[in-house]
């Protein structure tokens, strides 16, 4: 209450006892401070904390705790440089959804994936907004997106994803999907794709063929 003195009885308002009784309790009550605190760390996304951040993943449909498959499990595959699988009759074949790790993100990281979610429910998906997209979502990495054909489409990487970039892409598909279109995916870091020469890929006998 803003104006104590103008609620109180003319023979009560000079009496310090019932005052100081009834400006510590409006202090004690005062939404005043609630009200910003809630604002602060629930309603505003930018600085949402905690719980805040868990009611806005409830109201896009996403959740803080992830499952990722570990980067070292060891498995049969082609090979490659730096190696990442093993030669034959070395390790069994991958196992899809075997052996996942359960994390939780952090604030930073899970205010990140609220906001991509909402961009992604309410984005209007033609080649342009895409691309403008996949800035928020990858920036200072070379992400497009291309049309390939006719009802043809392909997000192509210019980078090798980390996990958490692997569980936007493939987990959650949090990338824009135009409706009955073809969508592929390629990975292709430059250093490690042998090329022409002037194009930044890798001499012969250095990286596989681009794709």
């Amino acid at each position: 209450m803003k104006n104590i003195q103008d609620t109180l009885m003319s023979q009560y308002a000079n009496s310090p006892i019932i005052c100081n009784l009834i400006d510590s309790m409006n202090e004690c009550i005062d939404p005043n401070k609630s009200i910003n605190d809630f604002y602060k760390f629930a309603f505003n996304i930018k600085t949402a904390k905690g719980f805040g951040l868990d009611i806005w993943g409830r109201i896009v449909g996403v959740n803080r705790s992830i499952n990722i498959p570990p980067g070292d499990i060891n498995t049969f595959g082609f090979k490659t440089k730096p190696q990442s699988f093993k030669p034959f009759n070395s390790y069994p074949f991958s196992a899809a959804g075997a052996g996942f790790n359960a994390y939780r993100l952090s604030d930073e990281r899970f205010r990140l994936l609220i906001m991509l979610k909402a961009a992604a429910n309410i984005l209007s998906v033609t080649a342009p907004n895409i691309n403008t997209y996949l800035r928020m979502v990858f920036p200072n990495k070379r992400a497009y997106f291309l049309i390939t054909g006719h009802m043809k489409s392909r997000y192509f990487f210019e980078f090798i994803p980390n996990s958490f970039e692997r569980h936007i892409i493939y987990n959650l598909g949090l990338l824009p999907r135009p409706s009955g279109v073809l969508i592929d995916y390629r990975e292709s870091p430059p250093k490690g794709i042998f090329g022409f020469s002037g194009t930044g890929f890798q001499p012969f006998n250095q990286g596989c063929f681009a794709s």
